[in-house]
């Protein structure tokens, strides 16, 4: 199964907050508009489920005329509270375009003073996660911004099931560019697993190696602030 990950830095106006206890006692209920609730985290982290209310307009017909009404349903997100090297992070899964609702819930429990920073791997990407491996190959690279020519640029896609270098891609020698997203299979003791970094910051991950790849992913967070 294929999970989406985004990891925001947040932090804390004073030292003492305990955001797993706040967000503990804050459930949702049939007065309010969101709420919160714990559940089991397999990789060991403080997890919660975010629950908001929305409405959906809806149309259904009554003898050939249109008739619009409003249905309340509740969405959900599931996030977890991660601690390393005595910076916190928010991972969020699976996380819709637009996450601002569980952040604006997280800072009205905290109150002024609460920040959060989505962490993106433009510039860098982690690398504890190679070295941890038994094997690690790219099979897959999203480029754009080619420049081919003076007004010429290019978006290009690349796979391989044998694994790419790079530096040996003819094809992108003399090209300027920025990667958009790229895809490795690593290997560790005989398990396969699959992570793609998209320089948005949402990486995806999959195949039984999955846990592992996301507690690797999570030790070089740090250098990503």
């Amino acid at each position: 199964m294929l999970t989406r990950y985004r990891w925001y830095r947040i932090q804390f106006p004073r030292r003492d907050i305990s955001l797993s206890t706040i967000i503990g006692e804050r459930p949702l209920t049939p007065n309010t508009a969101s709420g919160f609730s714990r559940i089991d985290d397999a990789l060991g982290a403080s997890k919660f489920r975010f629950f908001w209310r929305t409405k959906v307009m809806v149309t259904r017909f009554d003898d050939g005329r249109p008739i619009y009404e409003e249905i309340a349903s509740v969405s959900f997100t599931d996030f977890a509270i991660v601690q390393i090297a005595g910076s916190n992070f928010l991972r969020i899964e699976n996380p819709s375009r637009n996450v601002r609702d569980l952040l604006n819930a997280l800072e009205s429990l905290i109150g002024l003073g609460f920040t959060s920073k989505a962490l993106t791997f433009e510039k860098s990407k982690p690398t504890t996660i190679f070295e941890s491996v038994a094997s690690a190959k790219l099979i897959g690279l999203k480029v754009v911004g080619a420049v081919i020519d003076e007004d010429l640029v290019a978006r290009m896609e690349f796979a391989s099931k044998q694994g790419m270098i790079v530096e040996n891609m003819k094809l992108l020698a003399d090209l300027r560019y920025h990667v958009d997203s790229a895809v490795f299979e690593l290997v560790f003791e005989g398990v396969r697993g699959q992570v793609a970094f998209a320089s948005s910051g949402v990486v995806k991950i999959s195949g039984q190696l999955a846990p592992r790849l996301v507690q690797l992913i999570e030790l070089d967070l740090p250098k990503l602030i």
